[in-house]
This record gives structure tokens, C-alpha cells and sequence, in this order.
């Protein structure tokens, strides 16, 4: 650890840039059928980041595992996997938790990539998309609406349970995660590739026909008792299950033309408790003029939210675009954003209470709409 440890030269902004970016296209791109990133360019562009050589990561590898009985094991002699963990460790000595949270979820897809790869020489989409959304309910691709989704939650369950270890540098418990990342991923992909080449067999997914929705279905309106059950746990699942929807942060970050960075900042500091009741403010006033499903989970979403955030002046005390910017205002405070903010033109500040809006509600929807 000492040799790798004087060779290498972290540039912290620029290996977090590259992660943010790679990490949010693929769990973006990974609502696909049948996608697979590619990581391996990212590895050398880390090198170059880290001003280590291929050959330095090899050689840290064999001395890592000298003397004990991982180095019997072909699971712990990928070199890269047990360098990015030497970079986690190292992010987490400095105190960088968004570095290493990024980094982490850029390992668990790394493995995924791996096992897509053995698992599905060839893939059809049609039989992907319909083996997907035939999974039993607690399967972790379904429970989590998609593969990217599932990824970033099994990331952050490891998280959880090997921050301390990772950044103590506990051999024993590195080899503990080392294992359990990888079979739980396996154990997820085994399953999905079983039901993927059963319904292959079997013809299933080749045609899928959208059955017509009946008119009451669409006019079916939302009782009080759902919505604060509804609400109550999309909250639950953002601050404190820190809960952050990489694929709608990319997605609409574009849409409002906010800084990758700065979107960054917010929705990870959304995921602070102190913010519970503003959040669930919002979805109250967010549902409170729903009167049927389509302006929630349909097309008329989007027209829905514009009314709200577009609206000039209201005579209630309380109206949901106020109360967004509120919330806004408050992160940028807890990010040392309050001067630069001022100093934004209305536009700029609007287009950030825009992306919030919109990055709140997408969570809410995709929650509650598309289980």
C-alpha cells in the first residue's frame, strides 16, 4: 500500500468530473434494453487522472494479497477492481464522500458489464424488455424499477456496510466486500439470464402489444389516505435511504441547462433529513390538483408541472412553486451557493427552481407510478 501510495497523484476535481459524467450516462443509458457501457477506456483515463501506470497497479495487486489465501482465487486478481478500491480508500482518508460514493457505483456497473457479458453473448431486445418487466416483484431489477436503479441501490448498500472498513484499510472485511459485491450482482444476473432465456425459448416478448387503457382507469382519482402513504414514502426514500436518481438528474439537468456540477450539489444535499418537511410540502401541493392518474403518471405530467412552475402570482400563502424555491434557497446556503446565487440573472435562478421541481417530482412519479 505505501508504494502505491507515494506514486500516486490524485486530482481529485478531475477524477470526480469523469466518474459524475460516466456514472449518470450509464444509469441513464442502462434503462435500455440489452445496453452494456464500456469501461475499459475509463481505466486508463483514471491512470492518467492518478499519474499511476498499468504496470504499478499490477504489481500493487501481487503485493496486496502475498501470503494469503485470496491470491489462490481469480475473483482477487483483477488488478483494476482492487485499484479502484485503493482509490476509494484513499478518497475516504481525505473525507471525499461524493468522490468515493461516485467511484463506488462506477465499480458495481463494472461488475454488472462483466456478468452481462458472459451471461448474454447475443441479446434480443424485444425478449430483454419483456423478461424485465415479467421479473418477480422482489427482484432487485424489478423492485428498483430498472438495472441502473438496482445498481446505484446495491452500491449504496455497500456503502453502508463497508465505508469504515474500506477507509481503515481492514484486509479481512475489503475481502468480505470484495465477494459480496460480486455475488450479489451474480446472484441478480443468474436469475434475470434464466427467466431472459426461458421466455427466448418459449417465444415470449417477441410482439408486445399496449393494451388499450379503459376510461375509468384514466379518470381514477388519487384519495387522500394514497397520497400521504405516497408521500411519506418517496420522502422515506430520499433522506433516508439517500435515495438519488442519477438517470433523472442527467435527463433533466439537460432539459434546464444546469451546470453538471452544481445539479450534483443539489440532489446530493437533498438527501439531508433537515429537509423532510419541505420536501413533503411539495408533494403535497404537487398532488393536491391532481384530479386523474394521466396528469401524475401520463402525458399530461409534464403540461401539469409547467401550470404550477409557470404561474405568475397566487393568492394562496402557500403555492408550490414558492415553495420550491424556498427549498432552493436553502441548499444553496448549506452549499456556500447564497452569494453566486444572487448575483444570477432571474432566468438562471428560475431554470435551478425548474430543475428541482421537475428532479422532485420525476422521483415522486417514477416511485409511485411505475413500480
Amino acid at each position: 500500500m505505501e508504494i502505491i501510495i507515494k506514486k500516486a497523484n490524485i486530482n481529485k476535481p478531475q477524477l470526480r468530473s469523469l466518474l459524475a459524467k460516466v456514472v449518470a450516462k450509464s444509469i441513464s443509458d442502462l434503462s435500455e434494453p440489452c445496453y452494456c457501457p464500456n469501461f475499459k477506456k475509463h481505466f486508463y483515463d483514471i491512470l492518467k487522472i492518478t499519474k499511476v501506470s498499468a504496470k504499478d497497479v499490477r504489481e500493487f495487486n501481487k503485493r496486496k494479497w502475498k501470503g494469503r489465501k485470496e491470491e489462490k482465487f481469480d475473483l482477487f486478481q483483477d488488478s483494476i477492481a482492487n485499484y479502484y478500491i485503493f482509490l476509494m480508500h484513499s478518497l475516504l482518508k481525505e473525507n471525499d464522500q461524493l468522490t468515493f460514493r461516485y467511484l463506488m457505483i462506477f465499480y458495481i456497473i463494472r461488475h454488472y458489464i462483466s456478468l452481462f457479458k458472459k451471461k448474454f453473448k447475443y441479446c434480443n431486445k424485444d425478449v430483454f424488455k419483456y423478461s424485465l418487466e415479467t421479473l418477480t416483484k422482489t427482484h432487485l431489477f424489478s423492485r428498483e424499477k430498472t438495472i441502473g436503479n438496482a445498481l446505484v441501490h446495491l452500491a449504496y448498500e455497500m456503502i453502508r456496510r463497508y465505508s469504515t472498513p474500506i477507509k481503515e484499510n481492514d484486509i479481512d472485511k475489503i475481502s468480505k466486500f470484495i465477494q459480496e459485491s460480486r455475488t450479489r450482482i451474480s446472484q441478480s444476473m443468474k436469475s434475470f439470464a434464466s427467466a431472459y432465456y426461458k421466455s427466448s425459448a418459449e417465444g415470449l416478448g417477441l410482439k408486445t402489444l399496449e393494451e388499450p387503457a379503459e376510461d375509468d382507469e384514466k379518470q381514477r382519482h388519487i384519495s387522500t389516505e394514497k397520497s400521504t402513504k405516497a408521500i411519506d414514502i418517496v420522502v422515506k426514500k430520499i433522506v433516508i435511504y439517500k435515495f438519488i436518481d442519477l438517470k433523472a438528474q442527467e435527463e433533466i439537468r439537460k432539459i434546464t441547462k444546469v451546470k453538471s456540477s452544481l445539479s450534483t450539489l443539489i440532489t446530493n444535499n437533498l438527501t439531508n433529513i433537515k429537509y423532510s418537511d419541505n420536501i413533503r410540502i411539495i408533494f403535497t401541493l404537487f398532488i393536491k390538483k391532481i384530479s386523474d392518474i394521466d396528469s401524475l403518471c401520463g402525458e399530461g405530467y409534464n403540461k401539469y408541472l409547467r401550470d404550477l412552475m409557470f404561474i405568475k402570482k397566487s393568492i394562496a400563502p402557500i403555492y408550490f412553486k414558492q415553495q420550491v424555491k424556498i427549498l432552493m434557497l436553502k441548499i444553496m446556503e448549506d452549499i456556500g451557493y447564497s452569494e453566486r446565487y444572487s448575483n444570477f440573472t432571474t432566468q438562471t435562478q428560475f431554470l435551478l427552481s425548474l430543475f428541482l421541481a421537475y428532479y422532485l417530482t420525476s422521483v415522486f412519479r417514477n416511485t409511485i407510478c411505475f413500480k
